[in-house]
């Protein structure tokens, strides 16, 4: 049994009921307490995951034996939240993404560094076999050598309007799934240029009769000269997200899965041969499908051998990035020009996912 990490919860809404089940099975880490700015939401979600304290957020940082905090907050205040536990000298666990702007980012990652704490940030779902998989192999030379990428997802159309539906909101919260995933495969990238059709305040979502609603469309080209293009676009009458994120080589195509998801299977073909499914890819039946939180143990894990995460914080950063500067390009038709990059880190074992989530030690 590894040595564990204390961990405080901060935020009881709906994420919280999928990160809480896989957090309360990691050997190496121990859920304290939960934080609600609504005290009753906390307390049930505290009885129903036997969670020793429901308090609020400023109680919470409080403790000086939380190490780690894992704020599950909106967008919209993702980055008071995770200042104060910085502040508080606690190491970060962000849900997606990391702040709405690329200089809240930079100043998170600033007062980490000042402090020496550790920055991690969803999407975890890129640590799941699926990704892992598909990503060692494309480094073994599945495909050939890669030429470029497409990622596209479709959503059903949203019917009212809301906080979620303003501005760039869906797109900073869907865009993460999908530029991480690239990121991670190719490393990172150095400009981006794209079209975007957006909400403004109090606007309905409404599908109009030429297209979507909520819509936009990317060509990121990557420090290592590969182009990949992108299209988020929330218009679909599919009850779920249609997901496509597929590399092109020299010699054949590799589809990897839902970067939404953990354990879906991904595929590989030699071009005028037929797909077959990638070796370990597939999820073992025996794990929830859901594995959110893996990436606080991993996290939790990095910080104990005082390295980087995986799922860091200037891969995060870099992400910010991406979507604001392709939100950029829409409004003013130019290409823009990243200032950030990111180290991606080393894939993920078997091995190591199997010891975060305590696999061959539970009945």
């Amino acid at each position: 049994m590894p040595a564990t990490t204390t961990v405080g919860v901060i935020g009881c809404g709906q994420v919280s009921h999928m990160y809480l089940p896989i957090l309360g099975r990691m050997p190496g880490v121990e859920v304290a307490a939960v934080a609600d700015v609504d005290q009753e939401r906390a307390a049930q979600v505290a009885k129903k995951y036997d969670v020793p304290q429901a308090t609020d957020p400023r109680t919470l940082l409080e403790r000086s034996d939380i190490e780690v905090v894992v704020n599950l907050t909106p967008i919209a205040v993702h980055v008071e939240v995770s200042k104060a536990a910085l502040t508080a000298d606690k190491h970060l666990w962000s849900e997606k993404p990391l702040a709405p702007t690329l200089e809240q980012a930079r100043e998170l990652l600033a007062e980490a560094d000042q402090r020496g704490l550790a920055v991690g940030c969803a999407p975890d779902t890129l640590l799941g076999s699926g990704f892992q998989a598909a990503r060692a192999a494309l480094a073994d030379g599945a495909v050939g050598t890669p030429l470029s990428a497409t990622g596209l997802m479709f959503r059903g159309a949203m019917g009212r309007a809301s906080f979620y539906t303003e501005g760039a909101t869906p797109i900073l919260d869907m865009a993460p799934y999908y530029f991480s995933a690239l990121v991670n495969l190719f490393g990172p990238a150095v400009r981006v240029s794209g079209a975007a059709h957006t909400l403004r305040a109090g606007e309905e979502p409404t599908r109009p009769p030429a297209g979507a609603a909520i819509a936009t469309a990317a060509v990121v080209e990557f420090a290592n000269g590969l182009l990949a293009n992108t299209a988020l676009v929330w218009g679909t009458d599919h009850p779920r997200e249609v997901p496509v994120l597929t590399v092109y080589g020299s010699d054949g195509e590799l589809a990897a899965p839902n970067p939404n998801n953990f354990g879906d299977p991904a595929y590989v073909r030699r071009y005028g041969e037929d797909w077959k499914e990638v070796p370990d890819s597939r999820q073992p039946a025996e794990l929830p499908h859901n594995l959110r939180g893996l990436g606080v143990g991993e996290l939790a894990a990095a910080v104990r051998a005082g390295r980087k995460p995986r799922a860091g914080g200037d891969i995060a950063c870099h992400v910010v990035d991406l979507i604001t500067g392709l939100v950029r390009s829409a409004q003013t038709g130019e290409r823009v020009e990243l200032t950030t990059t990111c180290t991606p880190a080393p894939p993920l074992s078997v091995e190591e996912r199997a010891a975060l989530l305590g696999q061959g030690e539970r009945s």
